[in-house]
This record gives structure tokens, C-alpha cells and sequence, in this order.
């Protein structure tokens, strides 16, 4: 492993829990400080909304206290981006050991299904089971109550240590998942569905 790469890294498509629960990470394992970088990306919208305005405020300040009270000059444990940036959002889901999405209540979460993509570090995926494409990772990842941080917390320490064949078979799978699961695939599943809405109506009537 080159320098450059010592460090490991979680990504998170964030909300403040997955802070609260890095910050326990850091708080059970203290072998893990200055080891790991928690880089966490949000994207801001309707900040002239007042709730989400005090939202990222929020969050700002609780990874501000976490690289305070652990950080040195020489270590980080948060980095936050604010914004879009195609580049550098590639880099990290191109180079994670952990990315934890954890929505509370989601669609189907296309980041997660990018990241299982793309990743070339066999990297696992810590994922709420609330998120839409839990259905079909579930096999492939480890996943979590997004409302419980403690578990969240113990699934990103299993993800950063578990056993490297571990991982290259979590991150096949996954990947597998993805790639037999695409877009031609799903529009006619979704073409199946309306001939099934379409047919049963005529049947109950032929009864």
C-alpha cells in the first residue's frame, strides 16, 4: 500500500447520525485515530429555508467538535465537502474502504449502487436497510437500523477490519448485483407490472 494511500477512509452519504456514530468509532477504538478519515459529501438545497439553513449549521459544527477534539496537525479525522463536485465524489467511491449511506426514509439510492460499481479497494458497503436498493444488496453488505448508532458504529469498525477475502467477496457480489440488475432490466419489470395491473382486472371479471 502506497503512503498516499496509508490512510483509511469511510464515506457517507450523511445524515448527523453517521457523524454521531463516527465519532463513537472513534470513541471505542482509539487504535483507529489517525488511521481513518470519515469524508462525508452533502449537497445543500432550499438554504433559504430556515430548518435547513440551522440543518447544515448543524452539521458543520458537529464535524467541526469531532476534528477538534480528536483531530492533530497531522490528522483530520472529518473531512466535509459542501457542493458538487463530479471529480472528487468519483475519487472517493472510486477509493473507499467504508461507505455508509444510511437514509432514514429512501427511494432507491443510487449511490450505493455507483460505489459497488466502481470501487477498486474491495470496499464494503455499511447501508440502512430504510434505502431502496437494500432490497436487492442486502446479500452484499452490512446493514443497519439508520436510527441506531451504535450498530452503525459497530458495522463501519467491522467493515474496516474484517478479513480482505471478506471484503473482495462482499464487493463482487455486490457489484455482480448491480451489473445483472440494470436499467433494461428494470424497465421491464416495470413493463410487466402495468400487464399484470392491466390482465388481473379482466380475470376477476371473468369470474
Amino acid at each position: 500500500m502506497s503512503e498516499s494511500a496509508r490512510s483509511s477512509s469511510a464515506v457517507v452519504l450523511s445524515t448527523r447520525r453517521g457523524f454521531i456514530a463516527y465519532d463513537k468509532l472513534l470513541r471505542y477504538h482509539p487504535e483507529l485515530r489517525g488511521q481513518v478519515q470519515f469524508w462525508a459529501f452533502l449537497q445543500p438545497s432550499r438554504q433559504d429555508v430556515a430548518v435547513y439553513s440551522r440543518y447544515l449549521r448543524t452539521i458543520r459544527q458537529t464535524a467541526g467538535r469531532i476534528n477538534s477534539e480528536f483531530g492533530t496537525e497531522a490528522w483530520q479525522p472529518v473531512r466535509l465537502e459542501i457542493g458538487e463536485s463530479e471529480r472528487k465524489a468519483m475519487a472517493s467511491l472510486k477509493n473507499f474502504d467504508v461507505l455508509l449511506v444510511n437514509p432514514v426514509y429512501d427511494g432507491l439510492n443510487l449511490v450505493v449502487k455507483e460505489g459497488a460499481l466502481v470501487n477498486a479497494t474491495n470496499g464494503v458497503i455499511v447501508l440502512s436497510e430504510n434505502a431502496g436498493a437494500h432490497e436487492e444488496l442486502h446479500q452484499h453488505v452490512l446493514s443497519v437500523n439508520p436510527f441506531d448508532v451504535e450498530a452503525t458504529a459497530a458495522a463501519m469498525y467491522a467493515g474496516l477490519t474484517m478479513a480482505p477475502e471478506e471484503r473482495r467477496k462482499l464487493n463482487e457480489g455486490a457489484r455482480e448485483v448491480v451489473r445483472s440488475n440494470d436499467i433494461t432490466r428494470w424497465i421491464s419489470r416495470q413493463v410487466q407490472d402495468l400487464r399484470d395491473l392491466v390482465v388481473s382486472p379482466a380475470r376477476s371479471w371473468a369470474r
